[in-house]
C-alpha cells in the first residue's frame, strides 16, 4: 500500500538536494557578480536558501531545535545585512563628499 511517511521523506530529500544545487548556483552568481550589490544579493540568497535547508533537515530528522537554530540564523543574517549595507552607504557618501571637495570651482 501507499506509505505516507516514506513519501514525505522522499520529498524532503528531493527538496534538500534541489536546494543544495541552487545554493551552488547562487554561489556562482555571487562570485561572478560584477557589482557589489550583486554580491550582497547573492549572499542574501544563499543565506535564505540555507535557512530553508536547515528547516528541511530539522523536519527530516525530527529535531525541533534545528528550526530554532534556523530562526536565530535568519535574525543574525538580517542584522548583518543591515549593518553591512549601512557601512557601504556611509563609505560611498564619504567618498562622494571628498570628491566634491577635491573638484575645484571654475572661479579664479
Amino acid at each position: 500500500m501507499f506509505d505516507y511517511d516514506q513519501a514525505v521523506n522522499i520529498l524532503l530529500l528531493v527538496g534538500m538536494y534541489c536546494l543544495t544545487i541552487t545554493i551552488f548556483f547562487c554561489l556562482f552568481f555571487t562570485i561572478r557578480g560584477p557589482r557589489l550589490t550583486d554580491k550582497i544579493i547573492g549572499v542574501n540568497m544563499i543565506v535564505g536558501k540555507s535557512i530553508i535547508l536547515i528547516i528541511l533537515v530539522g523536519v527530516y530528522m525530527g529535531e525541533g531545535y534545528l528550526i530554532d537554530i534556523a530562526f536565530v540564523y535568519a535574525l543574525i543574517s538580517f542584522l548583518a545585512t543591515i549593518v553591512f549595507t549601512r557601512l557601504i552607504l556611509q563609505f560611498m557618501l564619504h567618498k562622494t563628499k571628498t570628491r566634491k571637495e577635491e573638484i575645484p570651482n571654475g572661479d579664479s
